[in-house]
């Protein structure tokens, strides 16, 4: 059986996409045999991956180039399919018998915001996903978190039987990790700051004077406004192409986020051992266990302020065993062979 995975971009170059690659990684170690079909490679050839890149288009509007890329690879599969192949998507398709559902159910979390609903992309993007999920060739759909399964469950009633048991994503084990500092340092991380909460981490910063503050992932013109009078503790990075160069500064991850179908910064701040302080609106706040706390995005500040106090007074000393990429592979080997 040969997997196809599809993914409009191939390569660690965000949450979905390191996702995929990761996964895709650990089939190939495995023994199985896979193809890749995308819009752009932006890694390295990979041993036992075959890729098929069908170039880019037009990126917006988005919803129609999720159409664009839907009918391409729809096209592509009609063309090139092979008896026994599985194709998985990670994107919005419909010519897939697996589904990754990476993103928050669309309208999750917007009982506030009605005016969206006066948009007519609003429910374009609905239609995308209903689509999806309603598609005949789809048998199983895996959610990134069991956050995401139970918005997917309300969602789409109809297509529970299609739910799969959710599969987070793995983390490559760090070996030799750099300890982390002494110094009450706190890490914000994600291009997407306004809803991940970089506001209510700030508001920790300007109540806690001894502390300071590394920021990776945003640009500065976007945000010098809000460091008014702060310049002093907050070190931003913008983009990071090693990890290591955030984590390895950071004596305690904040990830306050609004809504976060799973957050591998989690993750990835647990694998290095740094307590992190994170929001129940976050899929990977499950993880999280004694090596941090979780809270309401909706508490008061000052309850993640004495949070932040006291995972800066007392570090956790258990952190939970992380899944690795090949346990992941490994889900989805008994997905593929139950389909």
């Amino acid at each position: 059986m040969r997997i196809v995975q599809i993914v409009r971009r191939f390569g660690p170059v965000g949450g979905m996409e390191t996702y995929a690659w990761q996964l895709t990684r650990a089939l190939a170690a495995s023994g199985r045999a896979v193809q890749v079909v995308c819009e752009t490679q932006e890694t390295e050839a990979m041993p036992g991956v075959t890729v098929e890149a069908l170039g880019g288009t037009n990126p917006f509007p988005r919803w129609r180039h999720h159409l664009r890329f839907s009918r391409r690879v729809a096209d592509y599969r009609q063309q090139h399919f092979q008896p026994g192949d599985l194709w998985h998507s990670h994107e919005f398709v419909t010519c897939a018998e697996v589904g990754t559902f990476h993103s928050t159910v669309h309208g999750a979390g917007e009982t506030r915001a009605w005016h969206k609903r006066l948009d007519p992309t609003w429910h374009l993007n609905r239609w995308l996903e209903n689509r999806v999920m309603a598609s005949r060739q789809l048998v199983r759909m895996a959610a990134v978190s069991n956050l995401v399964r139970e918005q997917l469950l309300r969602a789409h009633p109809k297509q529970a039987h299609k739910l799969a048991a959710h599969i987070s994503p793995g983390v490559v084990p760090v070996e030799n990790a750099t300890p982390i500092p002494t110094k009450p340092i706190l890490g914000f991380i994600g291009r997407e700051w306004e809803r991940k909460g970089l506001r209510r981490v700030l508001e920790i910063l300007r109540a806690i004077p001894e502390a300071k503050l590394v920021i990776a992932g945003v640009p500065r013109e976007e945000v010098a406004r809000l460091l008014a009078g702060l310049e002093d503790r907050v070190e931003l990075l913008g983009w990071v192409k090693d990890p290591d160069e955030f984590y390895s500064r950071i004596r305690l991850l904040v990830h306050p986020a609004k809504l976060e179908a799973y957050g591998m910064v989690v993750a990835e701040a647990l694998a290095r051992r740094i307590p992190v302080l994170v929001s129940e609106a976050t899929g990977a706040a499950a993880e999280v266990g004694t090596a941090g706390h979780v809270l309401p995005h909706t508490a008061p500040a000052s309850q993640w302020i004495q949070a932040t106090r006291d995972l800066l007074a007392t570090p956790p000393s258990k952190f939970p065993p992380l899944r690795t990429w090949p346990e992941v592979a490994a889900d989805y080997e008994s997905l593929y062979t139950e389909i």
